[in-house]
């Protein structure tokens, strides 16, 4: 059962706490950020740990009751929440930390929640266009406070725009984009989570990803599927399984450009 009293006042109050951590965590460090390795190869910047510590001392004050996992924890105490059978958090306080430390200014906030199983509250920020993109389950999507109706969209791929990351598919779905793609145009921004919310507002089509972690997709989920998107993994399964199992993502703004797109992907 969805806890149901989390509500659209609960989402402004959110974007307030995510905003004031912006302010003074990653705002500063922009431009002049260091970064240390972490055990995956990955990269970690100070921007990142104060973000996480700000939000999580922030929320913690104002929903006492709900878990943080975040991006930045160790791997045990991310299983340790997810299995403690409560309310959680799902952060990752700078999604395109990359980017963030070679100062392009295309990075994100990604904040869900996770009641029963259940996705059921989204946000994602883009700082640098101040930009709020925030959904509740069975509720819609909403646009800096104000909602969002499911945007007109084109027809077929070829009238497209998508969001690929070649990075993380295998050998026979790149070749046979690069030398048939079925889309108008392709882009990739280095944030999945901000791929997600331009999916969800209808500004880019598709998408495609190859591995995306928890905290990669779990925001952007909610927004597209409630934004009236369709997606799933490339081999046909839900995406969000309750698990830290990295997983592919096939989606589209909408039901019917989906199957075409699913299906043109399956065929490599």
């Amino acid at each position: 059962m969805i806890d149901s009293h989390y509500q659209f006042d609960d989402l402004l109050v959110i974007q307030r706490i995510i905003l004031k951590s912006a302010q003074s965590s990653l705002i500063p460090y922009f431009t002049r950020s260091s970064a240390d390795y972490k055990s995956d190869g990955s990269i970690v910047t100070e921007a990142d740990l104060a973000m996480q510590q700000s939000l999580t001392t922030a929320l913690h004050i104002r929903y006492p009751k709900i878990l943080m996992l975040g991006e930045e924890l160790s791997e045990k105490q991310q299983l340790e929440v997810m299995n403690a059978g409560e309310d959680y958090w799902c952060l990752d306080p700078l999604d395109g930390t990359n980017n963030y430390h070679h100062t392009l200014p295309i990075f994100s906030v990604s904040l869900a929640l996770i009641s029963a199983g259940e996705i059921i509250l989204a946000i994602v920020y883009d700082p640098m266009r101040e930009e709020f993109f925030s959904a509740l389950k069975g509720q819609g999507l909403w646009i800096n406070g104000q909602k969002v109706n499911q945007p007109v969209q084109p027809e077929s791929m070829n009238q497209s725009i998508a969001f690929v990351d070649f990075k993380r598919l295998n050998m026979g779905i790149k070749l046979r984009l690069i030398e048939r793609a079925p889309y108008k145009s392709q882009r990739n921004f280095g944030s999945c989570a901000l791929e997600w919310a331009w999916l969800a507002a209808g500004r880019t089509q598709l998408l495609l990803h190859g591995s995306e972690k928890f905290w990669d997709y779990a925001a952007g989920y909610l927004l597209s599927t409630e934004a009236g998107g369709q997606n799933e993994t490339i081999d046909g399964g839900p995406i969000f399984n309750q698990s830290l199992t990295p997983r592919s993502v096939i989606a589209a703004s909408n039901p019917s450009l989906f199957q075409l797109w699913a299906g043109w992907i399956r065929e490599s």
